[in-house]
């Protein structure tokens, strides 16, 4: 089936292709997706060379493609990417590729294999080369599982707030009702918050560290 790439990743490969004194191509809106053969022929069009296209959507297609994502509380607790391999790697090949996570993760992590399956693993953390129909593929994936804790602290937080300023408040006493709401609401929206500030921080850290993992495994395993 031939490539088809969505209005983001058009923009990503004209970015990746684009030389000083190019110019601004003009791209179809709501196009259902285009293939390589147009992306090189707009890009011709404002004088981009061929070639610098192709590769540009080589480099894309190596950092694979987003998988599914986790979320509580609306916010994003867990990435993964799924990237097609040319090949299987080599035992060597295996071995530079868990090299290259414990750089990139700065921790030893664990290995594990069964059949064509390969793993390596930290907490939440897991990165595997697996075998489909049609070949080859690398999958990454991480959750940031203490986000988790936060969100369920802060929603049992804003629970008791609530729960405990109405009970007092219910006897007569809606001065200690304030209190109780202020300190416990306070302590509930802190917990949030530390979320809302540090989360889309590792989130954008995970994907980039992913789509060098992903690159550099697509270029390994191009070698003849």
């Amino acid at each position: 089936m031939t490539r088809r790439y969505g209005d983001e990743e058009v923009r990503e490969i004209f970015s990746l292709a684009t030389t000083e004194g190019a110019g601004d191509p003009s791209l179809p809106t709501e196009s259902g997706g285009l293939t390589l053969d147009d992306l090189q022929r707009i890009g011709q069009e404002v004088g981009i060379e061929p070639t610098r296209v192709a590769r540009a959507a080589e480099s894309l297609d190596a950092r694979g493609t987003s998988a599914a994502v986790r979320r509580s509380m609306g916010m994003t607790i867990g990435v993964s990417r799924v990237v097609e391999l040319p090949r299987a790697p080599t035992d060597r090949e295996w071995e530079q590729l868990v090299s290259l996570f414990r750089t990139t993760f700065e921790t030893r992590g664990r290995t594990t294999s069964s059949g064509g399956l390969r793993e390596w693993s930290q907490g939440q953390l897991f990165i595997s080369v697996e075998p489909t129909a049609h070949g080859e593929q690398l999958r990454l994936s991480t959750v940031k599982s203490d986000a988790t804790a936060l969100n369920g602290l802060g929603l049992l937080l804003s629970e008791m707030s609530m729960l405990m300023s109405t009970v007092v408040a219910a006897e007569g006493r809606p001065e200690k009702a304030l209190a109780i709401l202020g300190m416990f609401g306070g302590m509930a929206v802190a917990s949030f918050g530390i979320n809302v500030v540090r989360l889309p921080r590792w989130t954008r850290e995970r994907e980039r560290q992913m789509e060098a993992i992903a690159e550099h495994a697509v270029r390994l395993l191009s070698a003849p």
